[in-house]
């Protein structure tokens, strides 16, 4: 019969052991993959930056307006230095998906499975969100000629609502794509939506009644003058 020091110590330190032999291994492996990953991500980085400075990346984005938009964020120093973090940010994540994937085991195996999965909605997301500032920008800039044209006050404090509204709605529609929140976002968006145009529509009402009915006339005198002078052609 096995003694009790046996059963208490021997054959739990022979299951760690069996245990460590196959887990040091993998961790060993996944260790290297991210050291080697780390230092290939490094060498991406500083050869995009090059490679777009080369290419003149900080002018052509600046001709866009975006330029000025990184500026502002204070996080990156030229466009050519977020393209070049861009892509070392991508080879890290295919490095620890590597990495995992390597590993071997349930849970990162089907970890690795459910991000696969998850790239048509993060490339989606990030489409509407370029898409979103694009569009914000031109009806932005529409909205500030016609407000004054119109010789309409604060006419860049309704550009910039403008603006704010359609990103607020690109927004909402990339975390749409991302499963976030996606039927609380879309009723806390109506509901602040419709608050903001009643407010606005009220404000406008009441705390600018005389130049509405000042504007008003004037369009009408001026629909009237045109007539009259279809007329006596």
């Amino acid at each position: 019969m096995r003694s009790l020091f046996d059963r208490m110590f021997v054959d739990p330190f022979n299951r760690l052991a069996d245990q460590s032999a196959h887990v040091i291994p993998i961790l060993i492996m996944v260790l290297v993959t991210l050291i080697i990953g780390g230092f290939l991500a490094f060498v991406a980085r500083l050869l995009t930056y090059r490679l777009l400075q080369l290419a003149q990346f900080d002018r052509l984005v600046q001709r866009t307006g975006f330029s000025s938009m990184i500026d502002r964020t204070g996080v990156f120093r030229s466009p050519a230095d977020l393209g070049a973090r861009f892509v070392q940010a991508l080879v890290w994540l295919f490095t620890v998906l590597f990495a995992l994937n390597a590993a071997d085991t349930p849970a990162s195996v089907e970890l690795v499975r459910r991000f696969v999965d998850y790239i048509p909605n993060l490339i989606a997301a990030g489409l509407v969100l370029l898409l979103g500032v694009a569009v914000s920008r031109m009806i932005s800039r529409s909205a500030l000629l016609a407000a004054v044209n119109a010789q309409w006050p604060a006419a860049r404090l309704i550009a910039g609502g403008v603006r704010v509204l359609v990103m607020t709605l690109a927004i909402v529609i990339a975390l749409e794509q991302l499963h976030i929140g996606s039927l609380p976002l879309l009723v806390a968006f109506a509901i602040v939506f419709a608050g903001i145009v009643f407010a606005l529509a009220l404000a406008f009402g009441l705390g600018a009644r005389d130049m509405a009915r000042q504007w008003l006339e004037a369009k009408v005198r001026t629909s009237v003058a045109e007539e009259e002078v279809f007329r006596h052609l």
